[in-house]
């Protein structure tokens, strides 16, 4: 789980985005919910029109929650994910080898 914790002036303003992805061999999809100040609540989920990999989807759940964030103008994030694997090569602490996850990691990571 990667969080990042604001100092308590900042705790009113924080937003807190939680992203979950999954796929099977019917396709894939993902769930976003953002919880913003004042008890503001959005959620969102996503069906896949491409076939994707576990991983693949946990990035696209991230990716999709980034650009909701972006769009709502939050400016102070915390980011909650049980892909172990996309957190701990967000943290640094796995490097990232295969192609397409180095894109997802590259776009997330901006």
């Amino acid at each position: 789980m990667v969080e990042l914790t604001p100092t308590s002036t900042e705790e009113q303003k924080v937003w807190t985005l939680h992203v979950d992805g999954s796929s099977n061999s019917k396709g894939g999809g993902a769930g976003i919910i953002l919880e913003g100040p004042n008890k503001v609540t959005v959620e969102q989920s996503l069906k896949f029109g491409f076939k994707v990999t576990n991983n693949q989807a946990e990035y696209e759940a991230l990716l999709a929650g980034l650009r909701l964030v972006r769009d709502l103008v939050a400016q102070q994030v915390s980011c909650n994910s049980d892909s172990k694997l996309m957190v701990e090569q967000l943290s640094g602490a796995y490097q990232t080898k295969d192609t397409l996850l180095q894109r997802y990691f590259h776009i997330a990571s901006q």
